[in-house]
């Protein structure tokens, strides 16, 4: 038996005890090193979109244990990042680059999920997004991978090119990722956030200006850095509604807005959509990365080109992860990283 932090459903998650999965022929059984506890996981917990009970996390670092037979990239021992989803990368959704759409990402996943002791990877999870750790990572810092994966993959989506403006609305973990893609861009940055000590840090990361939007002109901080124009790209990694209607504005006419956090189930949208016609604006969606992104996502933190370590303000137990959700909800938390040994802030 292992032990598991369980979500059992209406906002509940427990600590139970497991059986260990047995695995296969061609699959890998990975002990928990760490693991990063993502929004979406807080959103699954906390509006019960998924099913319970259930074991989430998805941002797994760990060590291999066991392979099964036909394995040889891999051995016992060795330190490895593992995603959760893998495409076909043949269907029609993966030949038009929508490869978190393709039937297959979304039907696969791990056996429970980061959330417990030992997770098993199935075989075309082993040979497509099981990647080594480099010695030089720590496995906080390489739970980074997936994350980080996905911003780049919302980037290559995005028309943004060097020398543009961006604005990245919401500084938690994920848009503080944002800074630093859109820095080594070329990008010129502006963050916005209520939170002082999240502004700090997305300047010492390398944004322009960081700015409260209940407090500051956001936009005239923008125009400053596009010849008055505005945003070419607007982020917005917030998962609230109300951040859509000034968003719209400080986008230049012709200019693009990602939303990259979900909304409430119920959550209603404030917004005359007639400027997407009349200005000509484009609203994408950008949801989960592809292997190549998780390949280059691993490279850059090894190379120290994305600073994952100083995101991260928690390191909690599995057996925490209720209080690691109450953290990130409250805004207490920026990062969390749980794991089987892992204790206190």
């Amino acid at each position: 038996m292992m032990p598991a932090a369980v979500y059992v459903g209406d906002g509940r998650v427990e600590a139970r005890s497991l059986p260990v999965p047995a695995i296969g022929s061609g699959e890998l059984l990975v002990a928990l090193r760490s693991c990063g506890l993502c929004g979406s996981d807080v959103y699954k917990i906390v509006h019960g979109t998924v099913a319970a009970p259930a074991v989430l996390g998805h941002e797994v670092v760990g060590t291999v244990v066991a392979v099964g037979t036909g394995v040889q990239a891999f051995s016992p021992g060795n330190r490895v990042v593992v995603s959760h989803h893998v495409p076909c990368g043949t269907c029609h959704y993966c030949r038009h680059g929508n490869v978190s759409m393709c039937r297959a990402f979304r039907e696969s996943n791990l056996d429970p999920g980061g959330f417990a002791a030992f997770i098993r990877v199935p075989q075309r999870h082993v040979a497509e997004v099981t990647l080594p750790v480099p010695d030089s990572l720590a496995d906080a810092e390489a739970a980074f991978t997936e994350p980080l994966a996905s911003c780049l993959r919302a980037l290559k989506r995005s028309p943004l090119e060097a020398g543009e403006a961006a604005v990245v609305v919401g500084l938690g973990s994920i848009g503080l990722l944002f800074i630093q893609l859109l820095g080594l861009r070329g990008a010129r940055v502006v963050g916005v956030d209520p939170i002082p000590e999240r502004r700090e840090i997305a300047r010492h990361l390398g944004a322009e200006a960081a700015l409260d939007p209940t407090r500051e002109d956001v936009a005239a901080a923008i125009r400053a850095v596009s010849d008055g124009r505005g945003a070419d790209l607007a982020v917005l990694t917030a998962g609230s509604a109300a951040v859509l209607p000034p968003a719209l504005a400080w986008v230049r006419d012709g200019g693009a807005l990602c939303c990259f956090a979900p909304l409430a189930p119920d959550a209603a949208v404030p917004v005359n959509l007639n400027p997407l016609y009349y200005r000509e604006l484009t609203l994408f969606g950008s949801y989960s990365p592809s292997p190549a992104d998780l390949r280059e996502a691993l490279g850059l933190l090894a190379a120290r080109r994305v600073r994952a370590a100083e995101l991260i303000t928690h390191r909690l137990p599995l057996s925490a992860l209720g209080e690691a959700v109450a953290l990130v909800r409250q805004r207490r938390a920026l990062k969390v990283i749980l794991g089987p040994n892992e204790e206190g802030a």
